[in-house]
């Protein structure tokens, strides 16, 4: 009789030792925990780091459900998701953003378990948050845009690049040929630039392609692709746009252009004038190769022709 009482004593000992290691865990943790009722879903009990996150006092979270707490509240369907709690094992939501009390967003993890203590289901929500990581996150999401947009971008024109050009062109064409689509493309080239550079410097002829552009930037639809190809010569790819359609833009921008006033050094530049070539898929070429061979042929009559004028593909 004594050797039970011996060991039930022993028991006894052992998880009072356990209820305060665990105690002293729970009040040292450095994320949040809260202690949930699996039966009804209020809180039962919150740790010291959860009521430093998120500003509320131990009193405002006891006896509470979570969709009725300020934090959780904004959270859309939020009185739905946390009632999942009471049903599912394990739940994780990698990115939750919670509202102090102060009015902050807090960008947190939450994973929630459920297990039982003793003769009660309980659910324990562990909440760490992420601000910081999510800061670092989005600022490398941007720099890696950032660079990614540069890599693709003419530094002069702002205009794309030959390389994005090249891949654009070529994944517009599959698509054009997968739905019957007709897909128009402008290969212009400035007139007597290097004349201009010559006579006025290349601070006048950069001034020019600048201009232009800004021209081709504000004269195009946003599926449009204007791309400087290279010296002073551009490429503007129509997605979806007939043989007229693509003239009237080429015409548009040949117009627009030659109405340029631009001055270096309070000096007036001579009239500006371009040359437009046009071709169009499929009527000129089904691949990437054979449509700007196209309209560099159109091209070339342009500007052996006259000049500050727009050719079609033969």
């Amino acid at each position: 009789m004594n050797e039970i009482k011996e060991k039930a004593s022993l028991l006894e000992l052992s998880l009072k030792d356990s209820e305060i290691r665990y105690r002293r865990l729970f009040e040292a943790a450095q994320d949040g925990i809260l202690i949930l009722d699996a039966a009804t879903g209020a809180i039962t009990d919150v740790n010291p780091f959860m009521i430093n996150l998120l500003g509320y006092s131990r009193e405002e979270f006891i006896k509470k459900k979570l969709w009725q707490m300020g934090a959780f509240q904004d959270i859309e369907a939020s009185r739905d998701a946390f009632e999942a709690l009471q049903k599912n094992q394990y739940i994780r939501y990698k990115d939750l953003p919670l509202k102090a009390k102060d009015g902050r967003l807090i960008q947190v993890e939450f994973v929630s378990n459920v297990y039982w203590a003793g003769s009660e289901r309980v659910i324990q929500c562990n909440i760490r948050d992420i601000t910081e990581h999510k800061r670092v996150q989005d600022a490398l999401i941007e720099s890696e845009s950032s660079l990614r947009e540069q890599s693709v971008r003419d530094h002069l024109t702002g205009l794309f690049n030959r390389r994005y050009m090249e891949e654009t062109l070529n994944r517009e064409l599959l698509r054009a040929t997968r739905k019957r689509l007709s897909l128009g493309v402008i290969m212009l080239d400035l007139d007597d630039l290097k004349q201009c550079n010559d006579t006025r410097g290349h601070a006048a002829g950069d001034l020019i392609l600048r201009e232009l552009g800004n021209l081709l930037l504000g004269h195009f639809r946003g599926e449009d692709v204007a791309c400087r190809y290279g010296g002073d010569e551009f490429i503007i790819i129509l997605p979806d746009a007939s043989r007229q359609v693509t003239c009237e833009r080429a015409k548009l921008v040949c117009e627009h252009a030659s109405q340029f006033q631009l001055t270096i050094e309070d000096q007036p530049l001579d009239p500006v004038t371009i040359s437009l070539g046009v071709a169009v898929f499929p009527e000129h070429g089904s691949t990437s190769t054979a449509l700007l061979r196209a309209a560099d042929e159109a091209l070339y009559r342009a500007k052996n022709t006259g000049r500050g004028q727009v050719v079609v593909a033969d």
